[in-house]
Order: structure tokens, then sequence, then C-alpha cells
């Protein structure tokens, strides 16, 4: 009996249980993409995905922004080049080149593997697919790493290594691993809990070091996905409960903040040349007419509970999050209220944009971002009520898993189309659940968005 004590008393120790945790997830990702085989069935480089990539053959291979290549006998046939028209008449991409500089390392092995192998060195080959959901595995694991170091400051083991699985398996996030891994949201994921890591350390401590690296997350994240940007906040209000402290905190460490604010434009200077260059300006919506957002008619109950994208119909483990920030105080000091006030800012943005169920997507894609955020309050959820009763352990137990194999489902179904892209409703949504084949007359049962009336801002039928 004392050597089991022992040995479990060293399991807690060393932290097993969320080692054992990142190893599966990371094994589990990789051989479920390996099964998905995107990049051999060229379904990575496509949609949104274009546009971020483009940077990295323009620049490195072809050496041309004004996309002349993709007109080229030569490589018309394989170069994929979506870009919209500045008012000089200019070529302009539409997403910023947060992503391409973090693809830049796996698109140069991506780039290698080509050569050696002798297959297409135009940039659309499968090997830089591949090396797409290289990078997507690889910032998932940074990210989850990071967001490991997070939750042990305040929680067991045991419950960090359940919130990690939890994050990923139950959630979307994992979706946009293994069968998407060209968008933007692991990425995002990845960069905001470090930046939340960094931030934490950084307010007991502020350092040179710490505040260029905190500068550099955040330019990242915003070259990513501009909304994003709302975490910079966080160096300034996280820790405090009082415009007093909050006062204190700048004055305290103007210098840092400086430091901080220095680094991040250096990152975001590379986009900024780039829109000088193409457009005359050095500040651009690259969005343009589809950059709208209605802050007075902001669709965040559709965007929470509606089905055609309502994070918490589709992600519906979250629901424990939002539990958890009634009860993280026991858990978490001073962090609750700078996490709910970021989150409320957050969704109120986001369900602004014109578009608010973010074209075709696996539930609610921008959510994802804040999962590094969310998986506080989930912790203490978790914390909080697997220290209740055997039954509410048993009861709790069970619901995880039950949302979990949910979440497996459905991204099954998403992945066949059964669970509709944008058109879904109540209806349809009744009539596929658990199914894995359409009913008779479920075509009926969708409901197509009206594009064209959103973006004038006419939610009525959207």
């Amino acid at each position: 009996m004392a050597e089991d004590q022992n040995t479990d008393d060293t399991l807690l120790k060393k932290k097993y249980f969320s080692k054992i945790a990142l190893g599966l997830l990371l094994i589990i990702c990789v051989w479920y993409g390996k099964n998905l085989n995107s990049w051999g069935r060229d379904k990575i480089i496509t949609h949104d995905v274009i546009s971020y990539y483009a940077y990295l053959p323009a620049a490195i291979i072809f050496r041309d922004f004004s996309f002349k290549f993709a007109n080229d006998t030569a490589s018309a046939a394989e170069v994929k080049i979506w870009y919209s028209v500045a008012q000089n008449g200019k070529p302009v991409l539409r997403m910023t080149m947060g992503l391409a500089i973090l693809w830049l390392p796996f698109f140069l092995s991506a780039h290698l593997m080509a050569t050696v192998l002798g297959v297409s060195t135009m940039g659309y080959s499968w090997p830089y697919s591949f090396f797409i959901f290289i990078a997507a595995v690889f910032y998932l694991l940074m990210g989850l790493v990071f967001l490991r170091k997070i939750l042990l400051k305040y929680f067991t083991d045991w419950i960090t290594a359940i919130t990690l699985i939890v994050i990923v398996a139950a959630t979307n996030l994992m979706y946009y691993v293994i069968s998407e891994p060209g968008l933007s949201h692991v990425y995002s994921f990845a960069l905001i809990s470090i930046f939340l890591w960094v931030t934490l350390i950084w307010i007991s401590k502020p350092t040179w070091g710490l505040s260029i690296l905190a500068g550099v997350l955040g330019g990242l994240i915003v070259l990513i996905r501009p909304v994003n940007g709302l975490v910079l906040i966080f160096p300034l209000i996280l820790g405090l409960d009082s415009l007093i402290g909050f006062k204190n905190r700048i004055f305290r460490n103007w210098q840092y903040l400086a430091v901080a604010a220095f680094s991040a434009i250096i990152m975001v200077l590379p986009q900024i040349v780039y829109w000088k260059i193409q457009t005359g300006h050095f500040l651009f919506n690259s969005y343009m007419e589809s950059g709208k957002f209605y802050f007075l008619h902001p669709n965040i109950f559709q965007g929470l509970l509606g089905f055609r994208k309502g994070w918490l119909i589709y992600t519906p483990v979250m629901l424990f999050s939002i539990y958890g920030f009634f009860v993280m105080k026991k858990y978490v000091a001073g962090l609750r209220t700078a996490l709910i006030a970021f989150m409320v800012l957050f969704i109120y943005v986001v369900f602004s944009w014109w578009c608010w169920w973010y074209g075709g997507s696996f539930g609610s894609r921008p959510m994802i971002e804040t999962y590094g955020i969310l998986a506080i309050p989930l912790a203490a959820s978790f914390a909080y009520l697997f220290k209740k009763n055997v039954l509410i352990k048993v009861l709790l137990s069970i619901v995880l898993v039950a949302f979990l194999y949910l979440n497996q489902f459905q991204m099954g179904q998403y992945r066949t189309s059964l669970l509709h892209w944008d058109s879904m409703t109540k209806e349809a949504y009744k009539a596929i659940f658990f199914r894995s084949s359409a009913p008779t007359g479920y075509e009926s049962l969708l409901k197509n968005p009206d594009y064209e009336k959103a973006l004038k801002g006419d939610f009525k039928n959207n």
C-alpha cells in the first residue's frame, strides 16, 4: 500500500497526467490528419487559405506581387491567386501576412522537399500543403504547452489534463487542425495562449525581454486576424479590479509598454510597407466592402445560440466555461474581471461583422481563438464540480464523454456536408442529429443566408 501511495505521489509531482494528455492529443491529431490526407486531395490551399498563403510563392518563388505569374501559360493551371484591386488599380491581397510569416520555415522545408522529390516547385504541389498541416500540428502543440503552463499555476495536474483534452477533442479546434489546417484559428489559439502566459509573468515582474516578446506576439496576433488584437488589453488590465490600479500599472511600466508597442509595430511593418507599395496607403482596409461591422446591430444571440452557426449549439461543452466564470474566484485570484471584460468585448465585436456566421465553417470558428483564455474558467468549473459527491462526478464524466463524442460525430457530418456549411436551421439540425445520411426532404429544411442583404445590414432572414 505504501509503495502504491508513493507511486501516486510521484505521478502527481511530475505532472504526468497532463503530459500524457498532450502526447495523446498530438498523436491523435497526426493520425487523424494522416488518414484524412487533405494535402493529397488538394483540400488545404483552398478558399481563404489561398489569400493567406499567396505572399509566400509571390515573394520567394516568383518575386512578383503583381501576380502576373498566375496568368502565365506554364503556371496558370496550378497556381491559385485571389486578390482585390485597390483604387490605384494595383492588386492587393485581402488577408494580412501573419500566417505567411508563421509558415515561412515550413514553406522553405516544403520547397526543399519538392525539389528533392522532383515534384512541382511552384508552391502548390502536395509537399506545400503537407507542411501546412505540419505547421498546424506544431502550433497546436505550442499552444497546448503554454496553456498547460497557465493551467498548472492554478489547478491540479489531473484537472489540467482533462481541460486540455476537452479543449481539443470536444471543440471545433480539432477540426481546424486535421481537416482545414490552412485557416487561421489554430495559429491564433496558439499565439494568444502564449501571449496570455507571457502577460501573466510580465505583470508579476516586467522585464525588457518579456516586453519585447509580448510585442512580437501581439504584432503577429494582429497580423493574422486584426480583431484578435483585442487581447492587447491584457497587459493593461489583467489582475486589476480598479481604475487606480490601471493608472498605476501604466505609469510604473510605461517604458516597458513603449518597448512592447515598438516591437509590435516592427512586426507589422512589412504589412504596412506592402500596403504602401500596392495601394499608396500605409494603412488599408484590404477587406474593402466586405469589412463592414454593424456595431449597433450585433447578432450576438444568433452567434451564440442560433442553429446556423451558434457557438454553444455546435460546441456545447463550452457551457462549462461560462459556468466556470461564476466559480473561478475560488481557484484563480484577480483574473475574472479582466477575462469577462475581454470575452464580452470580443463576442460583441466578432458578431457585429456583417457575416456573423463567418461563411462556411464548422461551428463558430472565430471563437476558437479564445479557447486558451476560456480554458481557465473551464478548468475552474471542472475543479469545482469534481469536488462534489460521487453522483455529480459520474454525471459530469458522462456529459463530458457525450460532448466529446458529439463533437467527433458532427465533424464527420460536416466533412460530408451533411451538416451544412452555412445553411443549417433548427429543423435541419434535428433531422440529422446523430444520423450519417440525410433523411427524405432534408434539403428543404435548409435555409441559405442572403449574403447581399447581410452586407447591407439587413439581417431579417439571416
